[in-house]
């Protein structure tokens, strides 16, 4: 073989392994592009991007998006949605954790009859009320107007459980013959108690004679006077909307009982002296023991 074949040889074998170097690059830029593109479009479509994203157009909307309410367990959630005066768009409701369709306009398409919509004409209010809320209503809900593209908000509504709960429980000492008075207050509530009903064991005593009740929009305080041993027992607070509370109540005589509050302290004293006693006495008697010892010799 002489010298010029050898070199177109090596030629042909260069070109080749450029072109097949070149085929493999390609491939991995194509393979690298495709993976950005599936990545970037899977960010795009998540939940919190689509939070954040749906306000492209905030005019159109005068509440805030991925607004927070608070209701409690059968109470009433309001959900708003107030848009510019301007926009002559159809308001619908749309439950986003199943995109379920709740209401278009003043028409509601769920069969649930606890949701309606609060339309404030001059106000542009567009609120969706949930009545008798329920641990399973929390959520994201849509608010969506239809501009072309549809324009949506989020409304983010959570749920509690309201508990009432009776300072100083679960035990409550007190003399014959002083005032009992019991304070009931509420917590995690987001709306006032219709009613706030006592009940002394399972008798309600709201309107017992010598039975006074105070009440306001997060307590509720029940006041008797005069107490005597029949005043013994278990006290209940109990609110329309939230989980009863209760305390035992315990009526000691005024000359042969003291608060055991006052009797913890005292036997802690008594207790406290006597080991003291007994500490010190140890060492005053070896004491002794030693001066007779000496003495004797």
């Amino acid at each position: 073989m002489d010298q010029r074949n050898l070199f177109r040889i090596i030629v042909v074998l260069c070109f080749l392994i450029r072109s097949i170097f070149n085929k493999s690059s390609e491939s991995t830029l194509h393979r690298s592009k495709r993976s950005y593109d599936v990545r970037h479009r899977s960010q795009e479509n998540s939940p919190d991007n689509t939070l954040k994203h749906s306000n492209d157009r905030p005019s159109i909307f005068a509440t805030d998006n991925s607004t927070v309410i608070v209701a409690q367990i059968g109470g009433t959630a309001t959900l708003p949605c107030v848009v510019r005066k301007f926009n002559t768009g159809v308001i619908s409701w749309i439950r986003k954790d199943d995109h379920r369709l709740l209401t278009v306009g003043l028409t509601t398409y769920s069969s649930d009859g606890r949701l309606l919509v609060e339309h404030v004409r001059h106000l542009q209010n567009w609120g969706l009320l949930i009545k008798h809320v329920q641990p399973s209503d929390a959520g994201i809900y849509e608010c969506q107007i239809s501009t072309h593209p549809p324009t949506s908000i989020f409304v983010i509504l959570k749920v509690t459980e309201a508990v009432a709960e009776i300072l100083g429980a679960p035990d409550l000492y007190i003399r014959a013959g002083s005032t009992l008075r019991l304070v009931c207050s509420l917590k995690h509530s987001t709306e006032p108690p219709s009613y706030v009903f006592w009940y002394h064991e399972k008798h309600m005593i709201n309107y017992d004679a010598g039975v006074l009740v105070l009440a306001d929009r997060s307590s509720s305080v029940l006041l008797l006077h005069e107490t005597d041993k029949s005043h013994n027992g278990n006290y209940t607070c109990s609110p329309s909307n939230a989980v009863p509370a209760s305390i035992n109540v315990h009526v000691l005589n005024a000359t042969a009982e003291e608060k055991p509050a006052a009797m913890q302290h005292a036997n802690t004293s008594t207790s406290s002296s006597t080991c003291t006693v007994f500490n010190f006495s140890v060492p005053v008697s070896l004491t002794i023991l030693v001066l007779q010892s000496a003495w004797a010799r």
